[in-house]
């Protein structure tokens, strides 16, 4: 679908309320802000919309993320920002049969005429045929190239999680956020069906290749059984400890932690640079006798590997030593 002038996609009016609708040039369908309406930018209702509903408020949000960074409470959130991502889930059936062959190497050995023993590969092929049966469902994301922080576990997250949606409710949403943000889908049914068909087709061809040596005949069936939108509610948060700021992504439907990043203390990075030290010291004492004994191997093969060693502890633990927070998941 070609995008719209920007300055026509602006002009765009919900066709429920009749309020003004935020739509950048690559939205295809779009959730009015102030009712819920979801339509596409041409204005037909879109159906089968979902929703994992949120269970937590900014309250409680806040509350998770200073128990969960403990370090005695000094956690101080600054911004916790709820957003709905929107994936398309495509239902199918897909049947895929296959042939090939694996290959068998073995050696063996024998006596040559001479009385000499010898070895020699034996090789022998293994027909290999096979299908794969099954109904599939898969999450597609409906953002072209969209990144923030988290997002890779709250897909993994849904194929668990998506068991418990419910028809898309906004009068149910803001009584858990008043100003809800919905992104707006980038992808039509026909375009998520697509990727998704292409997913299922190369997902059944690694499976038969891990089977076999080599593959010469795969050919895939995969025929659509149904799908709907769905909106995943998602916070971002942000806090401060001590002078620097870190974020946590969290499911806002289970209220788990997806990742976050967690400040690294003071102690254990001054620790990490006292090993940095050691390594230097373990390096140039390996670098002197190397010179002092170079023509000696045995000396030269220890003192060239007390080198290598001292570089890689040194270099482990400057890296340490200037790390601010590493990241833990729930």
């Amino acid at each position: 679908m070609a995008a719209q002038p920007i300055e026509t996609m602006t002009a765009l009016k919900c066709q429920s309320c009749n309020a003004p609708l935020s739509v950048s040039p690559d939205d295809v369908i779009v959730v009015c802000a102030y009712c819920g309406f979801t339509s596409t930018v041409e204005g037909e209702k879109v159906e089968n919309h979902f929703v994992l509903e949120p269970t937590m408020h900014a309250g409680e949000v806040r509350d998770k993320v200073t128990e969960w960074v403990g370090r005695g409470g000094k956690a101080r959130v600054t911004e916790a920002h709820l957003r709905f991502v929107p994936f398309w889930v495509e239902s199918m059936h897909a049947y895929t049969s296959y042939q090939g062959y694996k290959e068998h190497r073995e050696t063996e050995y024998y006596t040559d005429s001479q009385g000499k023993r010898r070895s020699r590969t034996k090789i022998e092929y293994e027909p290999i045929q096979g299908y794969f049966d099954e109904n599939r469902s898969v999450n597609i994301l409906c953002r072209r190239g969209a990144t923030f922080y988290s997002l890779g576990e709250l897909d993994k997250a849904l194929n668990v999680t998506k068991r418990n949606i419910r028809p898309f409710d906004y009068n149910a949403i803001t009584a858990v956020e008043s100003k809800p943000l919905f992104l707006n889908s980038e992808l039509i049914d026909a375009d998520a069906y697509e990727i998704a068909e292409t997913f299922i087709a190369q997902d059944h061809r690694s499976r038969a290749d891990s089977k076999a040596t080599k593959i010469w005949d795969c050919h895939s069936r995969i025929n659509k059984t149904g799908s709907y939108l769905l909106h995943v509610p998602h916070w971002l948060v942000r806090y401060k400890f001590g002078s620097e700021t870190y974020r946590v992504g969290i499911d806002g439907h289970t209220k788990k932690v997806l990742k976050g990043e967690v400040p690294i203390s003071g102690t254990f990075r001054s620790a990490m640079f006292i090993v940095s030290l050691i390594g230097l010291l373990i390096g140039t004492l390996g670098t002197y006798l190397t010179a002092q004994f170079l023509f000696s191997y045995d000396m030269t093969f220890i003192s060239l590997a007390l080198v290598v060693i001292g570089l890689a502890i040194g270099f482990i633990g400057t890296q340490q030593s200037f790390k601010i927070s590493s990241e833990k998941r729930e």
